[in-house]
């Protein structure tokens, strides 16, 4: 099924405005490793597990482009709404309109050289939905190469 949601990638291209210490997350600068687990609902259940490498620098942080949980939203009619940090935790809503809408949650823990989360959530019209659960985590593996 075709959906405006490329599962998860080491960086969103969601450039918002600068965050406020209180919405960084507690992250590393460095290299990062993210291994994602993504589940499709159906009777064709399917599975599938990749690992994608990023250099992450302080700026990248502070103007958002940390968020390596984030869905990729290069897709005109996708937001993502209430992202907000508490503590170690941050959480999000992924709202996406047209021919494959989709709605859909996420959380991550951050714990400065590491992180897990999940993302859950439901793509296609009423009827032909999918649910897609997508487990994720990352560790810093050093400073970025030169």
């Amino acid at each position: 099924m075709k959906h405006p949601l490329v599962y998860l990638l080491p960086v969103a291209g969601l450039v918002s405005s600068p965050a406020t210490s209180a919405d960084l997350p507690n992250m590393e600068e460095g290299l990062w490793e993210v291994t994602t687990m993504v589940e499709i609902s159906g009777p064709a259940k399917k599975q599938r597990e990749y690992t994608l490498k990023h250099c992450i620098t302080k700026k990248d942080i502070e103007q958002g482009k940390g968020k390596l949980h984030q869905p990729n939203l290069h897709h005109k009619d996708c937001q993502v709404k209430n992202y907000k940090v508490e503590g170690k935790r941050a959480s999000w809503n992924i709202a996406c309109t047209g021919d494959n809408p989709v709605v859909g949650t996420g959380s991550v823990t951050y714990s400065g050289s590491s992180f897990e989360g999940t993302n859950k959530t439901i793509i296609g019209k009423q009827g032909q939905e999918k649910e897609v659960t997508e487990t994720f985590s990352g560790k810093r593996l050093g400073p970025c190469p030169q």
